[in-house]
């Protein structure tokens, strides 16, 4: 007597053909895609800026010396012996700000002499060499940037100072932050 197989055991025999081979495998392949991108911004590069975000020292404005009872204007600059450097893009919008200093008073900056709040002498700090556009205390002011000063941007920092010619003898001084942004 001849034995058939039920209609189960011919799927199991056709599931384990499959599975040793005996069948094509099914195969699947699935692709996408996706962007990558950078976007590169105008900006600038302070040489030797540190983690802390300071820069270091501009310069100083030297207002030289003069006798007690003068009353001569002097002006300073710092651009010619700044200490930091500053490289950025053609056409980037670079601002510069100066605040009052250690002395402001009543609007305006003032030298001092130690810690006599009476020896004072108000100053301006500008953006040009005849100090006719001055640089307000919280103020800014934008400083052009071309292929021609790209490479090495100087701070144009400028002040003037008109001598009252009543001070006490002694050296006068004042420390101002400035602040960069583009």
């Amino acid at each position: 007597m001849a034995r058939s197989l039920q209609p189960t055991s011919r799927i199991a025999l056709a599931i384990l053909a499959m599975a040793l081979g005996g069948l094509p495998a099914a195969k699947a392949e699935t692709t996408a895609q996706f962007e990558v991108s950078a976007t590169i911004v105008p900006g600038c590069l302070v040489d030797g800026l540190g983690g802390s975000g300071h820069a270091g020292t501009v310069g100083t404005l030297d207002f030289g010396t003069d006798s007690t009872f003068s009353t001569a204007t002097h002006t300073a600059t710092t651009t010619t012996a700044q200490g930091i450097r500053l490289r950025c893009t053609p056409g980037v919008n670079l601002m510069i700000g100066v605040d009052g200093g250690s002395h402001a008073a009543t609007g305006a900056r003032h030298l001092q002499r130690g810690a006599d709040t009476t020896a004072r002498i108000a100053y301006a700090v500008c953006r040009d060499v005849a100090c006719n556009q001055p640089i307000a205390i919280g103020g800014s002011t934008a400083i052009l940037i071309t292929g021609s000063n790209s490479e090495d941007v100087l701070l144009p920092l400028f002040a003037s100072l008109t001598l009252p010619g009543s001070l006490p003898p002694g050296t006068y001084s004042d420390t101002l932050t400035v602040t960069l942004t583009w």
